[in-house]
């Protein structure tokens, strides 16, 4: 589940954390993966447990003022603003 509010904190405690905005989307979002094919890409690419904390860290890189621009670009100019 994807949501423009996601924390990775169950109850959005603590600081605001860049990292938050690896879970984000513009709209609330939910992404149905087959189980079989979830397993085959993580096996057919080396060091895919490390693809979250790559995210994490390069999302704390770029700030959180960045990432919610970014994320705030997704929808300008549609008339769907949050």
């Amino acid at each position: 589940l994807f949501h423009p509010q996601a924390s990775h904190s169950a109850y959005a405690e603590g600081p605001p954390d860049a990292a938050d905005f690896s879970i984000r989307a513009p709209h609330p979002t939910v992404h149905l993966l087959r189980e079989v094919d979830v397993l085959q890409a993580v096996k057919s690419y080396p060091g895919a447990d490390l693809i979250p904390s790559r995210n994490k860290t390069r999302l704390r890189s770029l700030g959180l003022d960045v990432c919610a621009e970014k994320l705030a670009a997704c929808t300008r100019g549609t008339g769907l603003r949050r």
